[in-house]
């Protein structure tokens, strides 16, 4: 895939990624740190109506579907209300200071008594979209909404242009800088090895 950002927008083979304005955004941003999220949702359009909503108070730079396709919400230079209360290494509210990535995902998922997967509005998840794990931040199993290859690829081909111009100090989770809060992206997602990718570590 060939991503390129110019002018603070996402470029695939030489035309921008499709951008729908969200006008849950704030002002310039210093991207230190790449966040990756999951939507906890099952589509990429209700992912975007949602951050398109001004009564959501919520947003990010970019929206990847299941198929790998992905929306530009807020240009790189602005900031995206996707972090909300969050620490790092000494830095508090990480909006400001992060490019944050929203990956469609249902995320974790409960079992019924008939063993049935359902995500958090009890819709009904494959059972070969489900991976059982337990989350770094927890003390037991649980079931989590597997990631598309195409969804992988993406993120990892996204995060290498966007370092490229922004030079990250790291790629985090949003479990990584709310970990009482958040369970994204959830051992599902591969993140070191993304993040090596990214970060040229490989």
């Amino acid at each position: 895939m060939g991503y390129t950002i110019d002018s603070h927008r996402l470029v695939l083979d030489g035309k921008a990624v499709l951008f729908v304005a969200t006008p849950n955004q704030g002002g310039t941003v210093k991207p230190v740190y790449l966040i990756i999220h999951y939507t906890a949702g099952a589509t990429a359009d209700g992912a975007i109506n949602w951050f398109a909503n001004p009564e959501a108070k919520a947003s990010a730079h970019l929206v990847v579907g299941r198929d790998g396709e992905t929306t530009q919400m807020v240009p790189f230079n602005r900031i995206a209300w996707h972090a909300g209360k969050s620490t790092w290494q000494g830095i508090d509210g990480l909006n400001a200071f992060s490019i944050g990535i929203e990956i469609v995902n249902r995320g974790k998922l409960v079992r019924t008594e008939g063993g049935v997967w359902q995500d958090w509005t009890r819709r009904t998840v494959p059972a070969a979209e489900v991976l059982v794990a337990r989350h770094k931040n927890e003390a037991s199993d649980a079931g989590w909404h597997t990631y598309t290859t195409e969804q992988i690829e993406a993120v990892a081909a996204i995060g290498i242009a966007l370092n490229a111009r922004y030079a990250f100090a790291d790629v985090l989770g949003h479990e990584d800088i709310a970990p009482t809060r958040k369970t994204d992206p959830g051992p599902a997602f591969p993140l070191q090895s993304v993040a090596s990718k990214i970060l040229g570590r490989h």
